[in-house]
């Protein structure tokens, strides 16, 4: 202490700033797995799908990857100007084996979708190898 000068505490004003940032920021790590309002990068959850529970997250280039269940991989292409989704999945296993490869793997097929309410909930289609997609998908944001 210089002259006697005790320190000054902190404000009231500086300590409530403080408490407001740290609540914005608990606030905003709870929700941002909300499809809705998730930004690049950070995953949401999905589950009630044909691929058990389903991690997406939004990448560049309006591409949204996920996993699934068997070290699945999910990709697809598309935005929310047109919600409609295309891509692949690819699997370790899957009760249907392709003739073929995609991303390293002999069990993969096409899968179709559009998200609607806000992204938090997928409708679609998803098939085996080759052919077109004629298995309903369906697959909705885990709250929790």
């Amino acid at each position: 202490m210089i002259g006697g000068a005790s320190p000054r505490p902190f404000s009231r004003i500086a300590v409530s700033i403080l408490i407001l940032l740290w609540f914005s920021d608990v606030v905003t790590s709870v929700y941002a797995a909300d499809p809705a309002i998730r930004r690049k990068g950070e995953p949401a959850t999905f589950v009630g799908s044909s691929f058990d529970q389903l991690v997406t997250v939004l990448a560049n280039d309006d591409i949204v990857t996920g996993t699934f269940d068997n070290h699945g991989k999910l990709e697809v292409k598309g935005n929310m100007d047109n919600p409609t989704y295309v891509g692949i999945w690819t699997a370790s296993t899957a009760p249907e084996e392709c003739d073929t490869e995609k991303e390293g793997s002999s069990y993969w097929g096409k899968v179709t979708f559009a998200m609607s309410d806000a992204g938090r909930t997928y409708t679609g289609k998803w098939g085996y190898c080759e052919a077109e997609p004629d298995l309903n998908f369906q697959a909705k944001w885990d709250a929790k």
